[in-house]
């Protein structure tokens, strides 16, 4: 796939979850304008889409032993797997949120969790959680720094019935003592 790196904007805002006696601070991060998003136009740079292929899952989870392309299993509305990472930082209360890219096929310029992504086909749970936080924030963590927290099921449809999503995301936290420092930080 092909990645477009961007400056860091850095955002803080207060919650009203967490912990009764303290809130939950979200730390957020998103792109800082380009000289693209000025008035000025410039030509985007060209990148090759690889297809990204899914196992395809029957409603309650299983594998079929089908995969099929990325755009295939939302057209259709076939049931896959994603996951997801939460990053909390304990010391400071701060839960890291991302902003997703406008050109993003679901869910455009939302704010979303710290890191996020479909498990390609024959691909481990656990791996694609560490490989998403390396490509989406440049992160690099040990497998026991991710903790299965829980699985939930989100069936939806969106974009006037175009982007259906059946998805089974296994959901990891990774709890750090303090934050990830800013610079550590590498935006896809």
């Amino acid at each position: 796939m092909g990645y477009r790196k961007n400056v860091l904007q850095f955002y803080f805002c207060k919650t009203f979850f967490g912990k009764s006696s303290s809130p939950l601070t979200i730390f957020l991060l998103l792109p800082a304008k380009t000289k693209s998003d000025s008035s000025k136009e410039t030509m985007a740079e060209p990148y090759i889409e690889q297809v990204e292929y899914l196992d395809v899952l029957t409603k309650t989870g299983k594998k079929t032993g089908v995969s099929k392309p990325r755009g295939d299993v939302h057209r259709d509305g076939d049931y896959h797997k994603a996951v997801h990472v939460w990053i909390f930082a304990e010391s400071t209360q701060e839960l890291l949120l991302q902003k997703r890219a406008d050109c993003k096929d679901s869910w455009p310029g939302l704010w979303d969790i710290s890191s996020a992504g479909h498990i390609s086909a024959g691909d481990s749970s656990l791996i694609t959680a560490q490989r998403e936080l390396q490509e989406e924030l440049g992160v690099i963590l040990p497998k026991d720094a991710f903790e299965l927290i829980f699985v939930f099921l989100e069936e939806c449809v969106t974009n006037n019935g175009k982007f259906i999503n059946n998805e089974y995301s296994d959901v990891y936290l990774v709890t750090t003592l303090e934050p990830i420092p800013r610079e550590a930080f590498t935006l896809q």
